[in-house]
Order: C-alpha cells, then structure tokens, then sequence
C-alpha cells in the first residue's frame, strides 16, 4: 500500500463527512500552505498530500468556526524534527512528523484490524485537530481548567466523534494505533505486561501526558460516547472495564465544555 493510496483515502473519509454547518462558509478564515520541503527525502509527502488537498479537507471541518483573526493551515519541513505546533494563529505539521505517522502505519506491529490507511488517516487528522485546538482556547479566549494539551486531545477526538458513524470509528481507532505503535503495543495483552522503566521522574514534567494515558483517554471518550460502535475496545481488553465504566460521564463532560464554550463560536 502506497502513501498516495492512505492520503487518498483520508481525502474520501473527509469529503465525505457532513458540514457542521447549513451556512455559507468563509474559508478566507482558514489559508493552507503546503511549503515545498528542502529536503528530497520529504517530496513524496509533500505532493501527495498536496494533490490529496489535506489541508482542505481540514479547513472543511474547522471553517464553520467563527474565528476572529485568520486561521493558517501549514505543512512543511522542519529540518530534521519530528514536531506540530500552535503559534499565532498558525497551525503547523513538519513533513517529519507525516514520515513518522507513515512508518508507525507500515510497521509489522500494526494490529490486523486496523488497516494501514486509517493508521495514516486517523492521526493524520487528529494532529491537526489537536493543535486547532490550541488555536480554538487562544484566538477565542477559551477558559481551561486543567492541562491545556489535554483540553486538545479531546478537542481533537470530540470532533472526529461527531463525524458519521463509519468515519469516526476508523479514525478513532487509526489515531489510537499511533499511540499504541510508541507503546509498541501489537494487542490487548501487551498494555498488561510489567513494562513501564523510569529512568528520571523527570520526563513526567513535559506538558503532554504519556503515551499510554493518551491512548486510554482517546478510548474513553469514544467507548462514553457511543458504548456499541466502541463495545470491543472494551470486550478485547484495550480499555480495562475499570475506566469504561466511568467514560459515559467522561464524554459527557467534554459535550457540555464544548457546548458551553465553542458551540456559540460555530456557525449554524
């Protein structure tokens, strides 16, 4: 399967999802640029999502959002690092980052049931949503209360919940492989081996939570908001029955904040 094949099928899964809004958009609020890469190595990546129109299809999620500055969509190379970024009103994504999410869908750990092209599209999409949140608490003042990297996650997974049923639970599920993939995690029983090595408590002090609280706070949300289209995660062991039982609440909660804060934002 080709890089071409993936982006091609995050571009059908989007162009194919409702808009969140009956109104005319405004898509001068949201400008994409695909910056050409300097380094060879990321040109494939740049002219195939160019020509898949990824950011596009972004823009189509977020333009119904009144923003009130410009929002900018960017894709481009970050000389060497693997990063995605929120600053002034400028979401950006490195090519690096794209090559990552492409190994990670490539890898012989991937878990069957997850096929290679939502491994590429369900990340692909909730970085940018991630860091669209970002911009959604900054330009329109939103007030947290908590850690703001994690307001972003479900920021980004509340969105793609809200995508029609055979969407979201393969973008779910794609975004939970990447997660999965820096756990080195290939199934259920690998999240209950005795694996966790603390070499400084240091590294708990970055802003992001781990990998593993990620991957369960993603599956959470998703099993609180539908407990059918989600029922494995749970039934196979990815989401201990512990935390399930709380994760109706959990989404709940996320509904109302998003409700409350950013749903008098959107267009309707």
């Amino acid at each position: 399967m080709k890089l071409q094949a993936s982006l091609a099928v995050f571009c059908a899964v989007l162009c194919g999802a409702p808009a969140a809004s009956s109104q005319p958009a405004q898509p001068e609020r949201i400008v994409v640029q695909y910056v050409e890469p300097t380094d060879p190595a990321h040109k494939a990546l740049y002219e195939v999502a160019k020509d898949n129109q990824v950011l596009e299809r972004v823009r189509e999620l977020l333009v119904p959002i009144r923003w009130p500055r410009t929002l900018q969509l960017v894709l481009k190379g970050c000389d060497g690092e693997s990063n995605a970024f929120y600053e002034n009103a400028v979401v950006t994504v490195c090519y690096e980052y794209l090559d990552d999410i492409w190994r990670a869908a490539n890898s012989p750990r991937r878990p069957p049931a997850i096929s290679r092209e939502d491994a590429v599209a369900g990340p692909v999409l909730d970085v940018f949503l991630h860091e669209a949140g970002h911009a959604l608490f900054d330009l329109l003042k939103i007030p947290l209360l908590g850690r703001e990297e994690d307001a972003a996650d479900q920021v980004a997974a509340y969105f793609v919940l809200q995508l029609p049923k055979e969407v979201r639970r393969r973008l779910i599920l794609g975004a939970a492989h990447s997660y999965g993939s820096e756990l080195k995690v290939r199934s259920a029983r690998d999240l209950y081996r005795p694996r966790l090595e603390v070499g400084r408590h240091v590294i708990f002090s970055d802003e992001h939570g781990t990998s593993a609280q990620r991957l369960y706070n993603l599956l959470c949300l998703a099993y609180g908001s539908d407990k059918g289209l989600f029922a494995d995660v749970v039934q196979k062991g990815y989401l201990p029955e512990e935390r399930a039982e709380i994760c109706e609440d959990e989404y709940r909660q996320v509904d109302y904040a998003y409700r409350t804060l950013i749903a008098p934002h959107v267009s309707r």
